[in-house]
């Protein structure tokens, strides 16, 4: 701790030690004033009362005049050392009019002796005993030589023989000094425990400070569970991967809870420990929405400081992205292995249909053929070109050709292709394509071809998802909120895709069109990844469906703000 933060600590309690000795003072006050009212209305007192008023309530005035003056003091000490001066001569005053050597109030010196200790440490307490020693034995002798008017009491022994009046002296001022040395004593004692607790208390609040913070911030979820199996905490990262809140967690059975699926913690909660330390176990659970979320859990006993068990931590992570970069990987080397064997046969395939074409071209032109087998060879010739466009679409996906760098401006891009596409004389009338470009140009360096050829297969496979016609609405967008994101947004108003294809309509050669090759939508997204960017997709069946293309601005240069 800080000296300027340990000052203000000792300034703050010795403020509220003096709050304490002004509620003291008032309450022997108060019981003076009911005792001395008492003994009035009953008996004759044995001394006058009006001077014991008098001082009451001059104390009541002056206790008054500390609280009016304790918010404004700095010098808190110096503050102390007058309020209990102030005593002392209130309490010789008492001593004076109660019979002097005779009073029976001699010992109320030792109030003031212990306050000091408490505020003021030993060395204001031994202060504070010399003081009271003066005083008393000045009073004393003031009396006792006649130059200070005795009050004499009803019951009064005087004249008190010197040897016994130099020995109540002598008693009263050594009882002043060792409850001095006791009480200071005792008050560095409690000063020390009282360091050593705050110091134990500040540990103790950083110490629960940096667990707060530790197990809130940490990534993965964390549960504790007492013996009965309630669950005792529930950390942030658990509200995310559940979506559940603490407070509907805490206190409530580990079977109402995500967890419920983790047999183990069942078996942990019957058998008492583990069937192996840290065990770890993968399961299904389901988020408050419903969804299911794959979640990897370990399992370990919460122990006490004496290393009893009292206990479960169950820590968990999801696992949904682990999941798809798993089958991410499983899906690359299908592709992998696919790619190696359809580039071999397209290779293969490409000279042999290139002669076979060639020839067919030239028996068409040079053969005389009846009508129906020349129809025959026009179907041959179709075919061919169709199987020359799937070889070199195949060697366009395992092999693609270096790109040609440029800077592309996609707002023309767009409108070229949405041109081109309106016009081809597959797609007929129906269909309508309709474009929002972006209304500054957005530049990117890129291939032109590969971008097209992006546009033009989302597109294509837009126009052809809806045969009895609709509108194809393609829109750039360009967000600085979205990290500097180019969007390209193609949505149709077809069938949309059922939900068990979504996760394979990227995969090659995977199609639900007849005719289709299944290869459009496969070079459209691995073009875009060449390019550090992404392809999304959302569909609903009947509703039809958005392929959305996010590519980094900063890799083409971002937007052109001139």
């Amino acid at each position: 701790m800080s000296e300027r933060g340990s000052s203000t600590s000792a300034s703050m309690g010795l403020g509220r030690r003096l709050r304490w000795l002004m509620g003291l003072r008032l309450v022997v006050v108060i019981l003076f004033l009911g005792s001395a009212t008492i003994i009035q209305l009953k008996e004759e007192p044995p001394f006058p009362l009006s001077p014991i008023y008098f001082l009451i309530f001059l104390t009541f005035f002056l206790s008054l005049l500390y609280s009016l003056f304790l918010r404004r003091v700095s010098r808190l000490e110096l503050f102390c050392y007058l309020q209990i001066g102030c005593d002392l001569l209130l309490e010789t005053g008492l001593i004076h009019y109660t019979g002097g050597l005779e009073s029976a109030f001699s010992f109320l010196y030792n109030f003031s002796i212990i306050a000091a200790a408490s505020l003021l440490r030993r060395r204001g307490a031994l202060l504070v005993a010399s003081a009271s020693s003066i005083l008393y034995g000045g009073l004393m002798n003031l009396e006792f030589y006649g130059i200070v008017p005795r009050i004499a009491l009803a019951s009064s022994r005087w004249p008190i023989p010197p040897g016994y009046a130099f020995f109540l002296v002598f008693v009263n001022i050594a009882a002043y000094f060792v409850v001095a040395l006791l009480s200071s004593h005792l008050a560095e004692r409690l000063w020390k425990t009282g360091a050593e607790l705050e110091e134990k208390a500040a540990d103790l609040y950083d110490l629960q400070s940096l667990y707060r913070d530790v197990v809130a911030n940490i990534s993965s979820g964390l549960v504790t569970l007492d013996r009965k199996g309630e669950i005792i905490s529930f950390n942030r990262a658990a509200e995310t991967i559940t979506g559940y809140r603490a407070e509907e967690m805490v206190g409530r059975s580990w079977q109402d809870s995500p967890l419920s699926a983790c047999r183990e913690i069942g078996s942990f909660l019957e058998l008492g420990s583990l069937t192996e330390p840290a065990s770890s176990v993968e399961v299904q659970t389901s988020r408050k929405d419903g969804t299911r979320v794959p979640i990897g859990i370990s399992l370990s006993p919460l122990r006490d400081g004496t290393g009893k068990t009292v206990g479960l931590i169950a820590i968990f992570r999801d696992l949904t992205e682990i999941k798809k970069m798993e089958a991410e990987l499983r899906r690359a080397d299908r592709l992998a292995a696919v790619g190696q064997l359809a580039a071999g046969i397209a290779h293969e395939i490409r000279n042999p249909l290139a002669t076979i074409s060639s020839s067919l071209q030239l028996l068409r032109e040079e053969a005389i053929l009846a009508e129906g087998n020349r129809r025959l060879l026009d179907i041959v010739l179709r075919e061919a070109e169709r199987l020359k466009l799937i070889s070199g679409q195949l060697l366009d996906f395992v092999r693609p050709r270096f790109p040609s760098v440029e800077k592309v401006d996609l707002n023309s891009l767009l409108e070229e292709t949405a041109f081109l596409l309106q016009r081809a004389s597959d797609q007929g009338t129906s269909s309508r394509i309709v474009l929002e470009k972006n209304p500054l140009p957005v530049l990117l360096t890129a291939d032109r071809d590969q971008l097209k050829q992006v546009i033009w297969n989302l597109s294509l496979n837009a126009l052809e998802a809806m045969p009895e016609g609709g509108e194809l609405k393609i829109s750039l967008s360009y967000s600085e909120g979205e990290d500097g994101w180019v969007r390209m947004e193609f949505a149709d108003q077809g069938r949309g895709i059922p939900a068990e294809h979504l996760d394979r309509i990227f995969d090659p050669f995977y199609t639900t069109k007849e005719g289709g090759t299944g290869l459009g939508l496969s070079i459209a997204q691995k073009i875009v990844h060449s390019l550090g960017g992404k392809i999304e997709v959302e569909s609903r069946e009947e509703e039809g469906s958005v392929f959305r293309v996010l590519l980094r601005a900063e890799r083409g240069g971002g937007r052109d703000r001139d």
